[in-house]
C-alpha cells in the first residue's frame, strides 16, 4: 500500500507540475492557444484521475485502521483482564506474565501498524512516504561489489620477532595551488523518466597567471561516478561535458566539483 500511495502522489504531482509549467508557458506566449487547451485538458485528466486514486487509497487505508484499532482494543481488554485476575490473586507472578506475553506482543505491533496508517492517511505529498531505502546509485550506474571477507580462524600466536625498523616518512610538497572554478551547471534534462540519457553540463575556468592541470570530479548522492583530467592555460575557460542513464523514480544530486544541481526521474506513465 505504502508504494501505491507513493505512486499515486508522484503521479498527481507529476500532472500538477506540469499544469504549472504549461499556465506559465502560456502567459510567456511560448504555447500557442491550441496547444494549451490540448494540453490542460490532457493534464487536468491525469491530475483527476491520480487524485482519484489517492482517494481510493486513502479510503482503504482507513477501514484497515477501523479494522485494527477494533483489534488492539480487544487484546487490550485480555491484556486488562489478566491484569485484574492477576491483583485479586487468581493468577501468581509467573501465571501472568506467561499468559500476557501474547497479546503483549500483538498490542505492540498493532500500535506500530496503527501508527504507520495514520502516517499514510495523513500524509499530502509523496516526500511524506517513507519506502525501503534502496541504492539509487547502484541502479543508476553499475558498479562491482566485493563481498565482506570471512572472519579470520583463531590462530595460535606466533613468536615475538624483533621490531623492524621503518624508514623515516616522507613529507610530500604542498600542493599547488589551483584556482579553477566551476560554473554554469547544466542537467540536460533535469525531469526524465527512468532508462533516458542526461547530459551534464558544466564550465571550468582558470582565472591565474599560470597554466594549471585540474582533475574534474563528477559525483552522484557524493559518490564520484566518473573524472576528467584536464588543462587550462592562464585566463582560459573550457566546457566539459559528462553523461549518464536515468535510473529508478527519485531525486539524485549531481555535482561537478563542488557545484551541485538536481535531477528528477518520473515514475513511467
Amino acid at each position: 500500500m505504502d508504494k501505491e500511495l507513493h505512486l499515486a502522489f508522484q503521479n498527481k504531482e507529476r500532472a500538477e507540475l506540469f499544469m504549472s509549467n504549461l499556465e506559465r508557458l502560456f502567459a510567456e506566449r511560448t504555447v500557442n492557444e491550441f496547444s494549451y487547451n490540448m494540453l490542460k485538458s490532457e493534464y487536468s485528466t491525469l491530475l483527476q484521475q491520480a487524485q482519484s486514486r489517492v482517494n481510493q487509497l486513502k479510503q482503504e487505508l482507513n477501514k484497515q485502521l477501523t479494522l485494527k484499532t477494533r483489534e488492539l482494543d480487544i487484546y487490550k481488554q485480555e491484556m486488562a483482564n489478566l491484569d485484574a485476575r492477576f491483583k485479586v490473586g487468581q493468577l501468581s507472578a509467573n501465571e501472568f506474565i506467561k499468559m500476557s506475553k501474547n497479546p503483549g506482543r500483538k498490542i505492540t505491533l498493532l500500535e506500530d501498524q496503527i501508527s504507520h496508517l495514520n502516517q499514510l492517511i495523513n500524509a499530502k505529498h509523496s516526500s511524506e512516504i517513507a519506502l525501503q531505502e534502496t541504492s539509487g546509485l547502484t541502479s543508476l550506474f553499475s558498479r562491482s561489489r566485493q563481498a565482506n571477507p570471512p572472519l579470520a580462524l583463531a590462530q595460535a600466536p606466533e613468536p615475538l620477532t624483533p621490531p623492524i625498523e621503518e624508514p623515516p616518512a616522507v613529507i610530500p610538497p604542498p600542493a599547488a595551488y589551483d584556482p579553477t572554478s566551476i560554473s554554469d551547471l547544466m542537467i540536460l534534462p533535469d525531469r526524465v523518466l527512468p532508462g533516458s540519457s542526461v547530459g551534464i553540463i558544466a564550465t571550468i575556468s582558470n582565472p591565474g597567471p599560470e597554466m594549471v592541470r585540474h582533475r574534474v570530479e563528477f559525483k552522484i548522492n557524493n559518490r564520484i561516478e566518473s573524472v576528467n583530467d584536464i588543462t587550462l592555460n592562464p585566463g582560459q575557460s573550457e566546457e566539459i561535458t559528462f553523461t549518464t542513464i536515468a535510473g529508478p523514480p527519485g531525486e539524485y544530486y549531481l555535482s561537478v566539483d563542488s557545484v551541485t544541481g538536481m535531477l528528477r526521474v518520473l515514475p513511467p506513465l
